[in-house]
């Protein structure tokens, strides 16, 4: 049975083989994980699909492979054979006994070659310096004395205190190379697409960012007063995310250019709201979509980043998860991030850049006062959004956040 590449979602024809849980000769049960698969997207596993043994695997760890290629071959059986496992261990058990002798250095084998060199040696104890405590010899005065290196005890200090110096210093010195030791890393293709993707949208994007600052004191208030009754209904905690969405989803409908991308000479519109949040995860940035934001309540919301969360942690979200994005938010704050300017996601105009919450001094009627503030930065592609569309969708999200309830009533 040939174990192939499978369908590996919209628009991935490619994929890397990126670690095999089982070896080549391993019993397998069905349903156990018997390769990973990495595309530009997402971490996918192979399953055996009944029990067997792998008898041969034809693709190694980092090698590119496509749809329908051939990873393994499979041999299927309902009760794995373990017969040949003993006959296996016998043979390499009798292959290490066969070795020449000299070939094993454990300290055993290492005692009864200095007995059979003393048992072989006619040596005459008066003829040996004694360093051992109480006038004994000791097994390196017998070994100095067959090399002919048969120093005194006062010798044979002066020579130890040397060769410790010598020691100490070549430690010092490996330690400070080891210091500076470089190890090399191939990239994932995760981190090689989003390189290339990122780099393709400053070549040909034309991408500008403008910033804003925003009062969290009433979301702050909101989420605190309701969080504990909201976790308890609906399981999952009540974040910030959710305030933005749909902020960013009402500020969207006004300014629809900002929901929009740029295909050839041709301006593409989106009636759907498909938002991509990105999340940090083991094997890299991902950006999983909330598809039809605008259609959902603040607790689907929630409850769909909480799960994305969870699977970017686990690798098991998929590429088509993360396909189909209109518009795109990061949070660099989670990070302790100030400020930053986020890069869009191809081919979308805008991307929506979240930050650290900090008390800070700001002037309200005329007097100073502390309030947690957060700037935000919307990253846009000027070819099609002019700079007067770009500041007025980042104000109306700034109003929506600073005034929750407006986004209550639609205003």
């Amino acid at each position: 049975m040939k174990i192939l590449v499978p369908t590996l979602g919209e628009s991935v024809s490619e994929a890397t083989v990126a670690k095999w849980l089982k070896k080549k000769g391993d019993d397998v049960s069905k349903d156990e994980v018997l390769v990973e698969l990495e595309t530009d997207k997402a971490t996918l596993e192979v399953y055996a699909q009944s029990n067997g043994v792998l008898s041969e695997i034809y693709i190694n760890a980092g090698q590119d492979v496509e749809i329908g290629a051939e990873l393994a071959e499979f041999l299927e059986r309902e009760v794995s054979d373990l017969s040949e496992v003993p006959e296996i261990t016998h043979s390499e058990l009798k292959d290490e006994s066969n070795k020449p002798e000299g070939t094993n250095i454990d300290s055993k084998n290492d005692n009864v070659k200095h007995e059979d060199i003393l048992e072989k040696q006619l040596i005459s104890s008066s003829d040996i310096n004694r360093s051992g405590i109480g006038n004994k010899i000791t097994k390196i005065d017998i070994e100095e004395f067959i090399t002919g290196e048969n120093l005194s005890p006062s010798e044979r200090r002066n020579k130890s205190n040397k060769n410790v110096k010598i020691l100490n210093n070549n430690i010092e010195q490996n330690e400070k190379l080891s210091s500076k030791k470089s190890t090399r890393i191939p990239m994932t293709r995760i981190q090689r697409t989003m390189a290339e993707r990122l780099k393709k949208a400053q070549k040909d994007a034309a991408m500008l960012t403008t910033f804003n600052e925003v009062d969290m004191s009433k979301v702050i208030n909101i989420r605190n007063n309701n969080k504990e009754i909201f976790e308890k209904k609906f399981g999952v905690k009540l974040g910030f995310m959710s305030f933005f969405c749909n902020a960013v989803v009402l500020a969207l409908k006004e300014i629809k250019i900002i929901n929009s991308e740029i295909d050839g000479t041709d301006i593409i519109y989106h009636d759907h709201i498909d938002i991509g949040i990105a999340l940090g995860a083991p094997q890299g940035l991902l950006v999983p979509v909330i598809r039809s934001v605008d259609k959902k309540s603040f607790f689907e919301i929630e409850k769909e980043i909480f799960n994305f969360g969870k699977e970017a942690r686990e690798g098991t979200i998929t590429s088509d998860q993360m396909t189909g994005a209109t518009f795109t938010i990061t949070n660099g704050g989670v990070y302790g991030s100030m400020m930053s300017t986020p890069i869009i996601n191809p081919p979308q105009t805008g991307i929506l850049g979240l930050h650290q919450i900090k008390d800070r001094p700001v002037v309200e009627n005329g007097e100073i006062i502390i309030k947690p503030m957060m700037y935000v930065a919307l990253t846009y592609d000027h070819r099609a959004v002019s700079g007067k569309e770009a500041v007025s969708f980042l104000v109306k999200v700034k109003q929506f956040i600073e005034k929750p309830d407006r986004m209550l009533i639609g205003l």
